[in-house]
């Protein structure tokens, strides 16, 4: 047996006693890795052919979380948990590349499988990072993209508005409150500035996250700037629209809110005069009748003096005129016929029965 069988049998021999080996030496290779920890939401640091290397995720970006000159990004913590659950410490992986093997950081760049599940595309598909293309590696893109479709059709993530940091959430809400300011004219002075106060608010929601947005760019917010530049091209235009007929909703109920106080001042002074003239009638009506009242009892006062004073200038006429004297008339006794005495005929009574004189 030559030298270099011997060598081929040995090593088999061992391969098969010993379990694990040969897997152990494939993991020797580039193409496979042992996962260390997870960076952020696309990159991860595992050893690669016994060299710790850090793995940029090709053709998938997710929102940023550590980059010291960039915001946290809507989500970006959470891709990161994420991609902590899909890769382990310890988790062995394998990996394929593209034309560039490293990125202007020195980060290698590749597709992660994890018993067969592609990891790239499962991260966009989570709605939690968006497909991208960096010239010239194009390789896995169309996979990474199908995988944020489904996540666009599923409204997760990125894409839900549900997810209060969501550009369709916060675009979504702010019309939905726009949409809601009426615009039927008022019928009351509080209507009016109730309704100029909701328009206000809901303008100024709407404006505070259309600049909130609009100021966004690639290098602070890569992940938000590419969608809304990409899938979202008309939200802020939308926004922007109904903003404006907010305001001008604002401006008419204001107007309208400045009539009903005009038009509320005039009819309570209407009320005002009408009240101060049925209070003045009224008075005049009160003061007609007292006075009247006033000189009814003043003539019945006179009627009372003026009888008054006849009654006296009577009983002084009586006083000063003389009065006749009054004798009082001798009674005349009827004189009694002469009666023959021991007169026994018939008697005739004078009226009143105290005087008879014979009859006949």
């Amino acid at each position: 047996m030559k030298k270099s069988s011997a060598w081929i049998s040995i090593a088999l021999t061992g391969s098969l006693i010993t379990g694990g080996a040969v897997y152990a030496t494939t993991y020797k290779s580039d193409k496979h890795g042992v996962i260390t920890r997870v960076i952020d939401g696309d990159t991860v640091d595992m050893t690669i052919a016994g060299t710790q290397t850090r793995v940029r995720l090709l053709n998938i970006d997710t929102p940023e979380t550590v980059d010291p000159s960039k915001a946290v990004e809507c989500l970006g913590p959470e891709a990161s948990e994420h991609l902590e659950s899909l890769l382990q410490p310890g988790d062995k992986v394998e990996l394929q590349y593209d034309v560039e093997r490293e990125d202007r950081y020195g980060r290698t760049l590749a597709a992660v499988y994890k018993d067969d599940e592609f990891i790239n595309r499962s991260i966009a598909a989570a709605g939690l990072g968006i497909a991208v293309k960096y010239e010239p590696n194009t390789k896995f893109y169309d996979e990474v993209l199908a995988g944020q479709l489904e996540a666009e059709a599923q409204t997760s993530g990125l894409f839900s508005p549900e997810v209060s940091c969501a550009i369709p959430s916060q675009v979504g809400n702010a019309l939905t409150e726009l949409d809601q300011v009426p615009s039927e004219a008022a019928t009351t002075v509080e209507e009016a500035e109730s309704m100029a106060a909701d328009a206000a608010a809901a303008a100024a929601a709407g404006l505070l996250v259309s600049k909130s947005l609009k100021s966004l760019t690639p290098d602070t917010h890569p992940v938000t700037y590419a969608l809304l530049a990409k899938k979202f091209p008309n939200a802020l235009s939308k926004l922007d629209s109904s903003v404006q007929k907010a305001q001008d909703l604002e401006g008419q109920h204001s107007e309208r809110h400045r009539e009903l106080v005009k038009e509320e001042k005039e009819r309570k002074k209407k009320e005002a005069e009408a009240k101060a003239k049925r209070e003045a009638e009224k008075k005049a009506k009160r003061e007609a009748q007292e006075a009247a009242e006033r000189q009814a009892a003043q003539q019945a006062a006179e009627r009372r003096a003026a009888e008054r004073r006849a009654t006296e200038r009577r009983a002084a006429e009586r006083r000063s005129t003389p009065q006749p004297r009054t004798t009082t008339p001798r009674r005349i006794e009827p004189k009694r016929p002469s009666v023959p005495k021991n007169y026994t005929g018939p008697r005739c009574y004078a009226p009143g029965g105290k005087t008879w004189k014979p009859c006949g």
